[in-house]
């Protein structure tokens, strides 16, 4: 499909008049073909005359706004942007299906799930009470596959494993430390899930546009906001690369994981379950991998279900005055155990 009219997809991405630099002059340079006076077309898009001039007398306006085009990219470029939209949208269809859950587990009237992803941090949630005050910072994980050497490595099953970089846990500890808030590891994991088959589904226009910008080699073009713009739209248009992935993340096993805790099982099994340690020059020998510390999904977190029952107990009502006094010890050991102030 090379050779896909840049301008078409830029109008699905961005609509009419929210091209983002340097887009925006291909809009101005569209609007003039269109019969828009030129000075009309440079102050609607904030560009110059200068710029449009040199358009209009471009041979291909497209390759000199963004130095390449569809003829300079290579079928493994292609490949590679295609896994890398759908490693995106394996992320948002698990975000996507935890709001659905909170809505339906939680209700919308003692609490408020505030989406932070906007703005590219660390946390993708906030889980606010009925007054507004925060309760926990929420960041999502996705686990597609199975460790394969964790018996052998961690002492772990490959189905029972999740790895979470070091550097991780010390950082939503010190934003915990930091903000006085718990920090939790929001953990789905969807074993039938292959990031492959989801790249397969990907439009290849889609795919091809974003070779067209990794391999640029300008700077200032903005490849991940087109990258979101993509996912946003496979997402709201219920692509079929979307609903393969939502449908299966939605009825996946869902954990959570606090900070805290993290952190105590990693300083306590820290030559066990980071195995990295254990390997002479590991960074060495696998450049591109992260220093994990490995989980058990068993016995290390907690279903998500259960944690959203005790958060609805924390806002609604006491431990005893809303269980029995059975049923309390044994959610306040989870609690504990999970180092979430629930009290």
């Amino acid at each position: 499909m090379k050779g896909a009219d840049p301008r078409l997809l830029l109008h699905t991405l961005y609509g009419e008049d929210n091209w983002p630099a340097p887009f925006h002059a291909l809009r101005a340079l569209e609007l003039v073909q269109e019969g828009t006076p030129i000075d009309d077309a440079v102050r609607r898009q904030r560009t110059t005359r200068r710029r449009i001039d040199a358009l209009l007398s471009a041979n291909n306006p497209f390759k000199d706004v963004v130095g390449v085009d569809w003829n300079d990219i290579s079928s493994e470029a292609v490949a590679k942007s295609r896994r890398g939209l759908a490693q995106l949208l394996v992320g948002r269809a698990a975000e996507l299906a935890f709001e659905d859950f909170y809505r339906q587990e939680m209700g919308t009237q003692e609490f408020e799930l505030r989406d932070l992803r906007e703005g590219r941090s660390d946390t993708d949630y906030r889980l606010l009470n009925g007054q507004k005050r925060p309760l926990y910072r929420i960041n999502i994980k996705f686990i597609g596959s199975s460790f394969r050497r964790a018996p052998e490595l961690v002492g772990l099953q490959p189905e029972d494993c999740f790895p979470l970089a070091t550097y991780k846990i010390f950082n939503a500890l010190k934003e915990q430390e930091q903000e006085h808030l718990p920090y939790i590891f929001l953990v789905v994991f969807v074993r039938t899930l292959n990031v492959d088959l989801i790249a397969s589904h990907i439009p290849d226009k889609f795919a091809e546009f974003m070779a067209v910008l990794r391999t640029s080699p300008k700077t200032g073009l903005p490849r991940r906001d087109t990258e979101d713009r993509i996912i946003t739209w496979t997402a709201q248009q219920r692509s079929p690369a979307f609903t393969l992935t939502y449908d299966r993340v939605r009825l996946a096993e869902w954990y959570v994981l606090s900070a805290r805790k993290a952190d105590k099982l990693l300083r306590d099994q820290l030559f066990d379950r980071v195995y990295g340690l254990r390997i002479r020059g590991f960074a060495q020998q696998f450049p591109s991998a992260e220093l994990d510390m490995h989980f058990s999904l068993e016995s290390d977190l907690v279903p998500l279900t259960f944690f959203s029952n005790c958060c609805a107990t924390r806002v609604k009502r006491s431990w005893r005055r809303c269980l029995s006094v059975e049923q309390s010890s044994k959610i306040k050991r989870y609690a504990l155990s999970m180092q979430v102030v629930t009290a």
